[in-house]
């Protein structure tokens, strides 16, 4: 008899001995893996439970696992550091790996003493048995009560009796834990810590949802109120058709911007909905202003005349497919090749003529010539490949007929880009239990 006394003061005096940490672990990685310590299944880290309750609440996990190889962590807290407790249980659990591998038929049970909250966390194979009702009933059956009332080892006690009798009758094994027939003395909880308090977060989100929004109005107006100025300074249909094309640039830029802004002030005020609604209307606004000015500008560019620098009449411009007698050979190779543009205008007034001309992006210049002739043609040799680059061929050649410059040359390829593998991937550092996971199974309760 005196022996076991023995025996039963040193595993309490270990189990108390992993419980030496600081008194408000805030972190998941500042837990200590109680299979690690002493081969046990309880983390005191918040100093609430005395010796005989751990080696109650041990013995009961320990029984648990022998009998139907489910295994039960239990662990307490000081605080969380701010963490909801649904986040910081599903860290812990993935840390120390409760359950076995495959089986993933562990469970935790978490405690924080200064949030008065309690968790049960419960792995991916004893969902189905375990749902997230069932937790709840299972917290607030018998624990509860007494951790309202402060007595913690006799709560979490209760809890880890009702929770065990649960999990093992779901894997049809007969188990019970019998309560004790005089209830120790509880742990006198430390007292908790003095904490600044938490400053409010960031941003107003509506305040600043409404000044970013305007401010991409803004720069959507600027852009637009550029466009309209470029048409009006233009001479020439393709010179003021090209500057109604670049009145979509503010548009994309706007709705990048957008894009950046939603996460920024989501990020300062931790606020969804504003800055969703915000940014869509602005540049939703601004893509409704650029489409409504580019049909008023094409409108107007399809009644355009040329005004006379001689008499100021509206000039009539030579249709395209009779003005190649007014174009030599290379001007007509480099309006063949889309490099350039030429128009023709003639004022029916005084007979006056002018020529205008405009650069196309559809032809470079041709280092020989020097005129906007030279075409590029792609040709791909080998494909290129997750494994391998490919290698292109470029066909470079001036439709000037006076010049006679062509060349090819090859290029190589970068490999296409490897798809994000769907498989776990390496194995994380996993606690000393079985290997388990869970997905965020189970209930909260406060205290």
């Amino acid at each position: 008899m005196r022996t076991k006394l023995k025996c039963q003061a040193v595993i309490a005096m270990l189990l108390l001995g992993a419980t030496l940490l600081p008194l408000a672990a805030e972190k998941v990685e500042d837990i200590l893996d109680p299979q690690r310590a002493n081969k046990g299944f309880i983390t005191d880290s918040a100093g609430v439970l005395a010796p005989a309750y751990l080696t109650l609440i041990n013995d009961a996990c320990r029984a648990l696992r022998e009998k139907t190889a489910i295994e039960l962590a239990v662990v307490t807290v000081g605080d969380l550091g701010g963490l909801p407790i649904e986040d910081f249980a599903v860290g812990l659990f993935q840390r120390l790996a409760v359950g076995a591998a495959g089986k993933d038929n562990g469970l935790l049970l978490l405690c924080s003493r200064d949030d008065r909250l309690v968790r049960l966390e419960v792995g991916y194979g004893l969902e189905a048995s375990i749902p997230d009702a069932l937790a709840a009933r299972l917290l607030e059956r018998s624990g509860l009560s007494y951790l309202r009332d402060g007595f913690f080892g006799r709560g979490l006690f209760m809890a880890v009796r009702d929770i065990a009798h649960t999990a093992a009758t779901a894997a049809g094994k007969g188990f019970s834990i019998a309560e004790p027939a005089t209830w120790p003395a509880e742990a006198v909880a430390p007292t908790p810590l003095a904490r600044p308090a938490a400053k409010k977060k960031g941003w107003d989100p509506v305040q600043s949802s409404m000044l970013f929004a305007a401010g991409l109005l803004g720069f959507a107006a600027l852009g637009l109120g550029w466009t309209i100025l470029r048409f009006r300074r233009s001479r020439g249909k393709a010179a003021r058709g090209k500057a109604i094309g670049w009145a979509i640039v503010p548009t994309i830029l706007a709705w990048i911007a957008a894009a950046i802004s939603f996460f920024f002030i989501l990020g300062f005020s931790g606020s969804f909905l504003p800055p969703f609604i915000a940014m869509l209307a602005a540049p939703g606004l601004a893509t409704a202003g650029q489409l409504l000015a580019s049909r008023l500008l094409k409108r107007r560019l399809a009644s355009y005349r040329l005004p006379c620098a001689a008499c100021g009449t509206g000039m009539d411009m030579i249709d395209d497919s009779r003005d190649e007698q007014f174009l030599s050979a290379e001007e007509a190779a480099e309006e063949k090749a889309g490099g350039m543009d030429y128009e023709f205008w003639r004022c029916p007034q005084c007979g006056a003529e002018e020529s205008l001309k405009v650069k196309l992006n559809k032809a470079s210049t041709c280092p020989q010539c020097k005129r906007r002739t030279l075409t590029s043609n792609y040709v791909t040799m080998v494909a290129a490949t997750r494994e391998q680059g490919g290698r292109t061929r470029v066909i470079e050649t001036c439709l000037n007929p006076k010049c006679n410059f062509s060349k090819i040359r090859e290029h190589s390829t970068p490999r296409l880009a490897t798809a994000a593998s769907s498989s776990p991937g390496p194995s994380r550092p996993a606690g000393s239990f079985g290997g388990g996971r869970s997905g965020g199974g189970g209930a909260s309760r406060k205290f």
